[in-house]
């Protein structure tokens, strides 16, 4: 089997980091202002946060797996985020936790809230926490309705992803640029919410 091209890997994880945002952005977006997009107009009140997460958690996965090409290595099939991690190099490692110790504050009182609320003790939270309790959210989260989560394990970690991409365009800045050329989709449903 050929190896991927890192700039291939990037393309489809760029597509899956900005299908998780749009899965964000949308929704408010169209209920606040309906005139801004009146295709999108089903969207008004959908609340997609799995979809989100799932889809930032495989842009993770992918970026991860780019960054461990560009190293001129290769990975098996996993979705674990922590052992892919440990096979980017050390260098791009240390620039990813750089970038996420800078970037934090928000994950951090997110987490500190919520151990609060839940009256557990806040656990010491540093960039291997984050990881480690995100590791296995591409798939925990797809069937997020079967068992449910476990403690400290979901999805926590935007800032890695934007650090990984953010390590990857810093050495290729004309990837932002590329995009998949084909196959391009055809649109084969209907919006079936009444506008």
């Amino acid at each position: 089997m050929p190896r991927a091209r890192p700039l291939d890997i990037f393309i489809v994880a760029e597509q899956f980091r900005y299908a998780g945002k749009l899965a964000t952005i949308i929704p408010p977006l169209v209920s606040t202002n309906p005139a801004a997009a009146p295709a999108l107009a089903f969207a008004r009140n959908l609340h997609m946060p799995t979809a989100s997460m799932v889809c930032a958690a495989f842009a993770l996965e992918l970026y991860f797996k780019c960054l461990i090409r560009m190293g001129r290595k290769s990975f098996a099939r996993e979705h674990d985020l922590a052992k892919l991690f440990r096979l980017v190099g050390r260098r791009n490692r240390v620039i990813i936790k750089r970038y996420w110790h800078d970037n934090s504050a928000n994950v951090l009182a997110y987490i500190e809230r919520e151990y609060q609320i839940s009256d557990r003790p806040v656990p010491k939270v540093d960039f291997d926490f984050v990881l480690s309790a995100s590791k296995d959210a591409f798939v925990v989260m797809r069937y997020i309705y079967e068992p449910g989560l476990k403690p400290d394990t979901g999805w926590l970690a935007d800032v890695i992803v934007e650090a990984a991409r953010r390590t990857i365009l810093d050495k290729h800045p004309d990837w932002e640029r590329a995009h998949q050329t084909s196959p391009l989709p055809e649109a084969s449903f209907q919006s079936t919410t009444p506008s």
